[in-house]
């Protein structure tokens, strides 16, 4: 891969990942509960997701899926149930929730972690995505394994870096909340349900 489609693949990610979706919203929730450090864990669940997509793509399941009506509803429906349980999770957790506990298991790194990896994964938009756009910036005359290296890498930070701003934005300005932890617990399960009904909606075509 030559450094300017380099540049044109990083400016095409930017927009691209700069558009909130379901992982910037499970972090932007992690962040206002737990802090921006602990989000840190989110978000690497995220990109760890985004990753083995990335190389799901590359074995040719990408194709399969987009070809495949029963597949990609399967997966959809997966992600609605996954967000529609964090958010009733959230909905009734116990009053307060606080991040400075750190004991606790609704708050642990391997739970955020877990929980960031979880919805990305359940999102079989992003192999329909990667599918559709890594060729466009692919050279065959190169070899295909050296561009991915590259290219795969990039679009991880990028994941990553937006889910860490989002998130830091939403604590800085709705961090006021973790003085109202029953307010906070009720916004956030209302936002991720939100999300759920979002994809349910998107899923039947309505």
């Amino acid at each position: 891969m030559s450094f300017d489609t380099w540049l044109a693949f990083v400016a095409a990610s930017l927009l691209l990942t700069m558009t909130p979706g379901p992982s910037i919203i499970l972090g932007m929730v992690h962040s206002v509960h737990f802090g921006i450090g602990k989000t840190f864990f989110t978000a690497l669940g995220d990109i760890s997701a985004n990753m083995v997509q990335m190389l799901l793509v590359v074995a040719g399941l990408g194709v399969v899926l987009a070809q495949s009506a029963l597949a990609f509803t399967a997966i959809k429906w997966t992600g609605v149930v996954v967000l529609l349980f964090m958010g009733w999770r959230a909905w009734c957790a116990p009053v307060p929730v606080q991040a400075t506990s750190g004991h606790t298991i609704s708050n642990g790194r391997r739970q955020m972690f877990v929980s960031g990896f979880l919805v990305a994964i359940s999102n079989p938009k992003a192999l329909v995505f990667f599918t559709a756009f890594f060729p466009q910036f692919i050279d065959p005359e190169r070899r295909l394994g050296t561009q991915l290296l590259v290219m795969c890498p990039t679009m991880a930070a990028l994941d990553f870096l937006f889910v860490m701003l989002y998130a830091a934005c939403a604590n800085g300005m709705l961090g006021f909340l973790r003085q109202r932890p029953r307010l906070l617990n009720r916004l956030s399960g209302s936002v991720l349900m939100s999300a759920a009904a979002f994809l349910g909606l998107v899923s039947t075509g309505a």
